[in-house]
């Protein structure tokens, strides 16, 4: 196995248990690595680090430092349990809207992370299209380039925040008249 597609199967499994951890996470008051650990079945270390960048990303909120024997605990951030309960009755390009507007930077995989709920799917596949479309109508810019041959995803930020209501890519219906030239718009006015 080539060393690019053997660290694409590894984000790809970080991912997951990055996005299995914050749907499990988001059903405890308080909690620290080794309950996240114990629940997701995966190393300490790992949900440690998950943790450490959920406090960057404000997504929870340290409720108790780390201190010779005694645990680190932290909690959700309400604002971010507030939206995961809204999610529930939300399209995909809702989810995925709201979650680029609650990140800083993120790539597909983490859109797909965040905007997926129990009851809306949405796939890696789903995220990269919603992006390349808010990347061409100038919702996003690229931060971090991508990199086919590490297998590095593009890292976007956002650029233009219109408000709660998610932009999304309509395809226009029209007749095109061959022998005059003319365009007429199916459903709309001239």
């Amino acid at each position: 196995m080539k060393a690019g597609t053997q660290r694409a199967l590894i984000t790809t499994a970080r991912d997951t248990i990055r996005a299995e951890a914050w749907t499990h996470a988001l059903t405890l008051d308080e909690f620290g690595a080794a309950d996240l650990s114990a629940s997701v079945g995966c190393g300490l270390e790992t949900i440690q680090g998950i943790i450490k960048g959920w406090l960057v990303d404000r997504m929870v909120i340290e409720t108790q430092r780390r201190c010779g024997p005694v645990r680190q605990m932290v909690k959700v951030n309400p604002a971010w349990k507030d939206e995961a309960a809204k999610a529930v009755g939300r399209t995909p390009a809702e989810n995925m809207w709201h979650a680029a507007r609650r990140l800083r930077t993120f790539s597909p995989t983490d859109l797909a992370a965040h905007a997926n709920t129990e009851t809306v799917a949405v796939s890696q596949a789903d995220a990269a299209a919603y992006c390349r479309a808010l990347l061409a109508a100038g919702y996003l810019r690229v931060s971090v380039k991508a990199s086919p041959k590490s297998a590095r995803e593009a890292i976007y930020r956002l650029a233009r925040d219109t408000g709660p209501r998610p932009p999304r890519e309509k395809r226009v219906r029209a007749v095109v008249d061959a022998n005059t030239g003319e365009t007429h718009l199916l459903g709309g006015h001239e």
